[in-house]
């Protein structure tokens, strides 16, 4: 098992640690990321690296992910959140949502879906 996220922490990180602590925390690769994204896995290391500031739609689907882990954390323990994105879920037509955030505009559709659980 990995270090559990303390969500808390995570919502005041610099942005190259949070880019890097939500892609653990839901278990995604470089790749896996840059896709739901929508940039290329370059961008993703220089973020993480801190070498670079993404643009503003980056950010928001970048806050859109955070909004997500917030929700799964007031639900779930860290470790269990991977299990709920790798499950097929009713709520996106049977999709996994590891599978749907790489859609585009997924993020923000499972963002607005965890958003009605009333948080």
């Amino acid at each position: 098992m990995g270090k559990a996220i303390d969500l808390k922490q995570l919502a005041v990180a610099k942005f190259s640690e949070k880019v890097a602590a939500l892609r653990m925390l839901f278990g995604f690769t470089q790749e896996e990321l840059a896709r739901g994204l929508g940039v290329n896995e370059k961008t993703i290391r220089r973020w993480e690296s801190e070498d670079f500031e993404p643009h503003a739609q980056s950010k928001q689907a970048v806050q859109a992910l955070m909004t997500i882990a917030e929700a799964l954390g007031d639900l779930f323990e860290p470790d269990v959140i991977k299990v709920w994105v790798d499950r097929e879920n009713p709520a996106l037509n049977g999709e996994r949502p590891r599978d749907f955030v790489k859609k585009p505009g997924g993020i923000f559709i499972v963002a607005n879906l965890l958003g009605t659980v009333g948080r």
